[in-house]
């Protein structure tokens, strides 16, 4: 995670559904959404690929961020729970 944006290894990239794939560029193309959910709260975003070296979904989770008190260095367990759905839980250090 970094500026409230959740980070992935270009090598998870088969944890998401192949539509959900977008372009790094805001113009560029978008991919179908995904839903995370965060403390009960539905995050719906594509997921772009940021880099060749890796995936990031396109919302922000600043507000969740914030709202667990989640630090640099903290872990979060994301939880694949259908084909299009995803929990997180922050897990602390």
């Amino acid at each position: 995670m970094n500026n409230g944006r959740l980070y992935f290894p270009s090598t998870d990239i088969c944890f998401f559904p192949a539509d959900a794939l977008a372009d790094r560029k805001g113009d560029g193309h978008k991919g179908n959404p995904v839903v995370f959910h965060a403390n009960g709260e539905p995050f719906e975003t594509d997921v772009r690929i940021s880099s060749g070296q890796r995936i990031s979904p396109r919302a922000s989770f600043s507000r969740y961020l914030k709202s667990v008190r989640a630090d640099a260095g903290d872990k979060l367990k994301v939880t694949r729970t259908s084909d299009r759905e995803y929990e997180i839980e922050h897990q602390g250090k």
